[in-house]
């Protein structure tokens, strides 16, 4: 019986370890899925205060395609959500199964022990039992060995109260398991339908776009030239920075070196260069939306947000350089020591070169491109060019 009890109360422990486990990663998963939805709810704020334009476009393609993709990774984070509930009933039912087994085994127990309480009951043939002692020791260890009975029993009673209260909790914690199940997995019905008509608006979009090739190449063209200019813009202003600095005094290079650092440190926590926007379209090459066997390049990531929105440094530094780019309109790269960030297709700007700039301060306002206001937003570290979304803090 002591075995059984120390089987039990293994099992519980492991148990108990296992499910405190599944419940991190259930919380850790239902922090994601709550990330992934407000980016989806902030990308269609943006989108329904640009809606006004009804044609297609390719800014609104990239809009949906990016609906798209959040979209399915809802979808998967559900899924996996559904995974580790089955998981979690499967091994509460295991529990409850191995509860009730213990259950009967004790309930078995205390029918051998009335059972043989039954045959000696009475006091007469307790004080029989006990006055039948040959000697005074004999007694008192007959009196103890009646005692021990007595507490015996009412252990046993205890631990069928206490594994029948362990039984019930586990029924009731598996009753709400499965309705979390079923709550979830009409979640993901729900979550379904709409990547169903979201891939709708982008096969009529694509549709509408690829019946344009001509207009759609020719973008392309304009597009590729204006990245060629921005990249030997900015390669140009990073050699004269280059130069500058081996030049520099001590003093120079010491606040130079401490701003480069400073960068760094803040990699994956800078702000957003805009209060309200996601990203249309991310770093490097990729496959055109919507024409066959055609690359297209990106040196940093496209921001789609509000109409007009406010641009800001996303740190300290130093505006390097305003230039205009045809197709890319305002140009504001500004230097972090050994860093630059890049805001192109700016309306507006509101700061002059060699002007000191914080993170946070406004220095432009976002213009409209193919029917979307959108920022072009990029990293360099001297000659190299970063993926913004490893410095931007997550949203």
């Amino acid at each position: 019986m002591k075995s059984s009890l120390r089987l039990l109360l293994l099992f519980c422990l492991v148990m108990g370890h296992f499910m405190a486990n599944g419940q991190k990663s259930r919380e850790q998963l239902e922090e994601e899925k709550k990330a992934n939805q407000a980016r989806i709810e902030r990308a269609q704020r943006v989108l329904n205060q640009t809606s006004r334009q009804k044609t297609a476009s390719l800014g609104k393609l990239k809009a949906i395609n990016s609906q798209i993709n959040s979209q399915v990774r809802q979808i998967d984070l559900i899924s996996q959500d559904i995974t580790l509930i089955e998981q979690e009933i499967g091994k509460l039912e295991e529990d409850k199964k191995a509860l009730q087994s213990q259950l009967d085994l004790l309930k078995r127990e205390y029918a051998e022990m009335l059972y043989i309480a039954s045959k000696s009951s009475g006091k007469i043939n307790k004080l029989s039992f006990l006055f039948s002692a040959r000697s005074f020791n004999d007694l008192i260890m007959r009196y103890k060995y009646l005692e021990q009975y007595t507490d015996n029993r009412k252990k046993q009673v205890a631990k069928i109260n206490s594994v029948s209260e362990s039984l019930a909790a586990r029924q009731k914690e598996l009753n709400a398991k499965i309705g979390s199940q079923q709550k979830v997995m009409a979640e993901k019905q729900s979550e379904t339908k709409k990547l169903s008509s979201l891939k709708q608006q982008q096969a009529k979009t694509i549709s509408v776009l690829a019946s344009e090739e001509k207009k759609l190449r020719t973008e392309i063209a304009n597009s590729k030239r204006a990245i060629k200019r921005l990249d030997n813009l900015i390669s140009s202003l990073v050699s004269k920075s280059v130069a500058k600095t081996s030049s520099a005094s001590v003093n120079e290079a010491v606040v130079n070196t401490k701003l480069s650092a400073s960068f760094q440190n803040n990699k994956r926590k800078l702000p957003w260069p805009v209060q309200n926007g996601f990203i249309s379209d991310r770093f490097g090459v990729k496959n055109h939306p919507v024409l066959k066997n055609v690359k297209i390049d990106n040196n940093g990531v496209d921001i789609q947000t509000s109409p007009n929105a406010r641009v800001s440094s996303v740190f300290d530094g130093i505006v390097l350089d305003i230039s205009q780019i045809p197709g890319l309109n305002n140009v504001i790269a500004v230097q972090h020591g050994e860093y630059f960030t890049v805001y192109a297709n700016l309306k507006s700007v509101n700061v002059k070169i060699n002007q000191e700039v914080i993170a946070g301060q406004l220095i432009g306002i976002a213009a409209e491109k193919d029917g979307e206001y959108e920022i072009n937003f990029q990293v360099w570290h001297q000659f190299s060019k970063e993926n913004p979304e490893n410095w931007l803090a997550r949203k």
